[in-house]
């Protein structure tokens, strides 16, 4: 990953955080985990609407199936994304 800032949720971020980041794309079925955040590198308009479906931080989620596509569920709510969007939904496992 280039250092060049990248805009998210309103702060700037100049280098990636130490350590591995996990994303949804990384979970296992039935994996459960904590949004911790979404990454602005997507359009404005994805962004909106799976904040709008109710992918925000702190939201516990549930990884139900990966293939064809990554299902989560979110809260009531079921989300099938494909992967590239699931790699920008960076996520802390849940214990």
């Amino acid at each position: 990953m280039s250092r060049r800032q990248q805009h998210r949720w309103g702060r700037l971020r100049s280098e990636q955080p130490v350590g591995k980041v996990r994303t949804a794309a990384d979970l296992k079925p039935g994996d459960k985990a904590v949004v911790k955040t979404l990454n602005t590198v997507m359009s404005r308009q994805h962004l909106n609407k799976l904040m709008a479906l109710g992918l925000l931080p702190g939201t516990k989620l549930v990884l139900l199936q990966r293939s064809p596509s990554l299902v989560l569920k979110v809260g009531e709510t079921i989300l099938a994304v494909d992967e590239t969007i699931g790699r920008l939904v960076e996520v802390e496992p849940e214990n």
